[in-house]
């Protein structure tokens, strides 16, 4: 019988369906536990280090010195900061740079991830999370996506009671601003009950 054969771009979307499936499941258990957000960042930005490089992009990171708690999957979270930093590196041109902060706000832990890329316009904006949405802008279209990345991004936000915002302009960069609510010793992270 003759095979499907997937490019590059074939294989990314069938992970990240897979992902969407995994974190979109209402039964699958959520069991959070104190990660450092500090940790995860600087796996990712490892991670992406080469891309960023290739790219002819500055990747950088400014962390507190101290820890930085959030109840959550570390694994999760590394998804989700990876779709956010690999995004800011795929739509910022050569010379650009991308630069992760962490800081903690009161109960909450805030990271952004801010690039000098090409911008998204307002209508695109609006429609970010959905799934499958392509950009209309052709310089964005020209780099490959799945069209799920920010999906992914908006329910493991979702599942861990946190948000996120996007502020961008076409032709100015886009900050990706995470909201997550800080690690409070001895309570108890698990999900609201259902009233």
């Amino acid at each position: 019988a003759a095979g499907i054969t997937l490019d590059g771009n074939g294989w990314a979307v069938i992970d990240d369906m897979l992902t969407m499936a995994q974190v979109s499941d209402p039964h699958r258990e959520f069991d959070p536990i104190p990660v450092d957000l500090r940790r995860v960042v600087n796996d990712v930005c490892d991670e992406c280090h080469a891309a960023a490089t290739a790219g002819g992009i500055t990747c950088e990171s400014v962390l507190p010195d101290e820890p930085v708690l959030v109840p959550g999957e570390p694994e999760e979270l590394h998804r989700l900061l990876t779709n956010l930093v690999s995004n800011a590196i795929k739509y910022t041109d050569p010379g650009g740079q991308v630069t992760v902060r962490v800081t903690t706000q009161g109960t909450s832990v805030v990271a952004t991830v801010e690039d000098t890329g090409i911008g998204i316009s307002p209508p695109d904006q609006e429609q970010l999370f959905r799934e499958f949405f392509r950009s209309t802008n052709p310089a964005a279209l020209s780099r490959p996506g799945t069209g799920l990345g920010l999906a992914i991004v908006a329910r493991i936000v979702a599942r861990h009671g946190g948000s996120v915002d996007i502020d961008s302009e076409r032709g100015r960069g886009t900050t990706a601003t995470l909201t997550l609510p800080a690690h409070v010793e001895g309570v108890s992270a698990g999900p609201a009950p259902a009233s």
